[in-house]
């Protein structure tokens, strides 16, 4: 995956979930990396895989998001249909 763009990404509160896709022949398969973006004391942005407790409802929200979108990539969806980002007011309680 690595410098391979991602098909898809999804953010919430400072956690990001991206969609890769890879194909090998006439296979095609989905990965997922999840990361936390803070921003350091310097003042630059930086990633970290390490999750906090409050992290945790965000990253299975959008978890659940990612699956549905490559569920829906798979039965042949067109893009379209599938949402870049969650509709206004969507779980803005997370």
């Amino acid at each position: 995956m690595t410098g391979n763009k991602p098909l898809q990404v999804f953010r919430r509160r400072g956690v990001k979930v991206s969609v890769f896709e890879n194909i090998a022949g006439e296979s095609v398969y989905h990965k997922l990396t999840v990361h936390k973006i803070y921003r350091a004391e310097g003042g630059e942005w930086k990633t970290t895989n390490s999750l906090g407790r409050d992290d945790v409802p965000v990253v299975r929200m959008l978890l659940a998001r990612a699956w549905e979108f490559i569920l829906d990539r798979e039965a042949g969806a067109p893009e379209s249909a599938v949402p870049a980002v969650p509709p206004p007011n969507c779980n803005d309680e997370i």
